[in-house]
């Protein structure tokens, strides 16, 4: 099973970024219904250990996160693979990240070494292909702040056009 963890955005929300969606010039956009931020990409994982982290996560207690995304970003290092919209890593949303992570660990999982960007991806990009006009057209982006009041442990399926997400089990904030 291919899992992540993610922040789940507000119907309000995703329909806001899709119309960010229709500005861009390049790249494949993400379904408005796949729009979320990733507290924590877990990858392959077998069947017990998504139990053990539903049993973790449904314990866990965490304020509504207020969301505020601005500034188009190039993700995936040199060789950009995706563009998206920085969030702000105000307390709440980096209290609830932490209080994952040490649920993560709990279930025995040893978590990659990275620093955490909290973002929402809009497009995925082919290799070398010029991201600017996608930059350019988001660069004047304006989302009202969001409350978030759930996460959840996801599925991801991978398929030719894309990835296909299945929300395994959501948890309530606040």
């Amino acid at each position: 099973m291919r899992l992540f963890i993610a922040l789940s955005l507000p119907p309000e929300t995703r329909a806001a970024l899709a119309r960010l969606q229709d500005r861009m010039p390049v790249g494949r956009p993400v379904p408005e219904e796949n729009l979320h931020l990733t507290l924590a990409f877990l990858g392959d994982q077998p069947e017990d250990t998504a139990q053990a982290l539903h049993e973790g996560l449904e314990t866990l207690r965490a304020p509504q996160v207020p969301l505020h995304l601005s500034g188009a970003a190039l993700l995936g290092g040199r060789d950009a693979q995706a563009v998206g919209l920085e969030a702000d890593g105000d307390a709440p949303l980096m209290e609830l990240y932490d209080r994952v992570r040490g649920r993560l660990r709990g279930a025995g999982l040893t978590l990659e070494r990275r620093r955490f960007r909290p973002h929402v991806t809009l497009a995925r990009l082919k290799g070398g292909m010029n991201a600017s006009g996608d930059l350019a057209a988001l660069a004047s982006a304006h989302v009202p702040p969001a409350h978030c009041t759930e996460f959840g442990l996801y599925q991801s399926h991978l398929h030719r056009d894309g990835a296909v997400h299945e929300t395994l089990a959501t948890y309530r904030l606040g």
